[in-house]
């Protein structure tokens, strides 16, 4: 019995020898398909991709690195942070919260208590941390726009005459694309810009979760979309990595019914469907940008699922709809060579839209002339208040500040001091929308 028993056993032990020689055992994807991988990552044997901590590790989303000596992903989103009033940053979306990561926003005129993370009212304005624009009044310890109180969700801006203003939210008529994940790509009333958990997502990003599957809002973040892959889109529409849908025009365009057609425009519109057809068989026709609705046969900025823009009126032009990758926008049409803006907002052309447009808007930032810009609405100057054009900007690439001139006019319109300088047009504008550049 032992004897056989014995022989069993140096059967099975060659079997496994001969099984690892000619290549039975585990496989090495790392060696097999030369994966060489930058450090700190190291090559997970099992499935050939670099992740951090190697074989069983993770591959970090954007926004983390991977820490050599915990093998673990850390958070890159606070670095440059600095938080105060008892606020720690949330590692998911760089903000100051009360109790950091997965904490509570205080609302203006309130401080974080970091003990319970609780948010109580502020007893002087050395704890209160204002909006854009906006100051301490210490008489109340609450916020307010030059005068006045802005209410949620106002914004503060600066008018004409240099005074302090309180006007209509930047996110009203703002639809942000796949705005219904549970809010975490939304649209910032600070600038008025959709975020993905307070970033922007770029062309061919999408808001999505680590694994691209299911996960709460906080966990998303702007990475490279796989929404595409496999995607065939019919009837001249392109897919949206941001959301996956079919639209005409690709990301920002409308989604159009099974009914209904692509026409390229510009601007790009679906047209036909039973609510988007006229009497005489004709498809309903939309201005501004917008496109027809199926559901209701409503013009919306975004067509299906989109916003309704404002009608002219005898005072007011049409709003126009500008669409970008991550978002639509109903806006105030105007001309930066004789702007007519409401008080508060000025006159910018956005080269970044499907369709670029010239809108009326307030400046989200102070950004100087030959400064570096991030957004259409970024430069601004306060002596005197004006606009300034964003020119060169691209998804992925920032611009420099420029002053707005009328082309007619030549270096007439420009300042020729400290340096000489020539009105150019706008590459991509109506015919005379110029910015200025020094003469090299």
């Amino acid at each position: 019995m032992l004897k056989t028993l014995l022989a069993a056993a140096i059967a099975v032990s060659v079997v496994v020898l001969l099984a690892v020689a000619c290549g039975g055992g585990p496989k090495d994807l790392c060696v097999d398909r030369n994966v060489r991988c930058e450090a700190p990552l190291a090559c997970d044997p099992s499935d050939g991709v670099c992740k951090c901590g190697g074989r069983g590790g993770v591959v970090c989303p954007q926004g983390f690195v991977c820490d050599a000596v915990a093998n673990t992903c850390q958070s890159t989103k606070c670095a440059a942070v600095q938080c105060s009033g008892g606020t720690n940053c949330d590692q998911n979306d760089g903000k100051c919260k009360c109790g950091g990561t997965g904490g509570i926003t205080c609302a203006s005129g309130e401080v974080c208590l970091p003990s319970t993370r609780t948010c109580a009212p502020a007893t002087d304005c050395s704890q209160v941390a204002c909006p854009s624009n906006q100051t301490c009044d210490p008489a109340t310890v609450k916020c307010r726009c030059g005068a006045f109180e802005c209410p949620e969700p106002k914004f503060c801006s600066i008018s004409s005459s240099k005074e302090k203003v309180c006007i209509e939210s930047l996110c009203s008529g703002v639809h942000c694309a796949g705005g219904s994940d549970g809010g975490a790509n939304a649209c910032d009333p600070s600038d008025g810009y959709c975020k993905c958990n307070g970033v922007i997502c770029q062309s061919g990003e999408g808001c999505s979760c680590p694994d691209g599957g299911a996960c709460v809002s906080t966990e998303r973040a702007c990475r490279p979309s796989s929404s595409c892959v496999g995607k065939v889109c019919q009837g001249g529409t392109t897919c949206d990595p941001t959301d996956g849908e079919c639209k005409c025009g690709g990301p920002g365009g409308p989604v159009c019914s099974p009914v209904q057609i692509c026409a390229l425009g510009p601007p790009p519109q679906c047209q036909g469907g039973q609510p988007c057809t006229l009497p005489d068989g004709g498809p309903k026709p939309c201005v501004g940008g917008n496109s027809c609705d199926p559901e209701d046969g409503k013009c919306k900025c975004g067509g299906r699922g989109g916003a309704v823009c404002k009608e002219a009126t005898a005072t007011e032009p049409a709003e126009v709809c500008v669409s970008s990758t991550n978002q639509q926008a109903c806006k105030r049409p105007c001309d930066p060579r004789s702007p007519d803006c409401p008080t508060g907002t000025y006159c910018y052309f956005d080269s970044t839209a499907a369709v670029p447009a010239a809108y009326c808007s307030a400046p989200t930032d102070s950004r100087a002339e030959n400064q570096s810009c991030t957004s259409p609405t970024a430069c601004f100057v306060q002596n005197p208040p004006a606009a300034l054009h964003c020119n060169g900007l691209a998804a992925g690439a920032s611009g420099i500040c420029r002053a707005y001139c009328d082309v007619a006019s030549g270096r007439l319109g420009c300042l020729q001091v400290p340096k000489p300088q020539d009105c150019v047009q706008i590459q991509g504008a109506p015919t005379g929308y110029g910015y200025c550049q020094p003469v090299p």
